[in-house]
Order: structure tokens, then sequence, then C-alpha cells
């Protein structure tokens, strides 16, 4: 879309993944700030990077829906 603006359902859809990227990058950050680096602090990170690259293809791929309606 050239406005680059989503519909309400679309934000409300990728609000999930913005709430768990926000939660992920919490609940690592709470681990290494307590020095309490273990195995849930690495699956944490590597969780988040997913959401990360998720959210960018589902985007892209409700981007492209909007454009063609």
């Amino acid at each position: 879309m050239e406005d680059n603006k989503l519909t309400k359902k679309a934000l409300m859809f990728i609000s999930g993944y913005y709430f768990a990227i926000i939660f992920l990058t919490a609940c690592a950050l709470h681990d290494i700030v307590l020095l309490q680096i273990n195995g849930f602090t690495f699956g944490y990170v590597f969780a988040l990077f997913y959401f990360i690259f998720r959210l960018k293809a589902v985007r892209q791929l409700i981007e492209e829906k909007e454009y063609h309606k």
C-alpha cells in the first residue's frame, strides 16, 4: 500500500506479534539484569528473533492482501 496504513482488523491481528516481542524482550532483560542467565534466556532471545521475522512476513502479506482488494 502506498500510504502504509492498515485496517483496524489487521492492526489488531499484528498487535499480538508486538505484544509477544515486548514480552520476550522483558523476559530476556529480566534474566540478564538479575544475572540468572540459563537455557530459558536463550530460548527467549531465539523466540524474540523468530517473532520479529514473522512480524515482517505477516505485515507484508497483510499489505499485499489489502493492496489487491
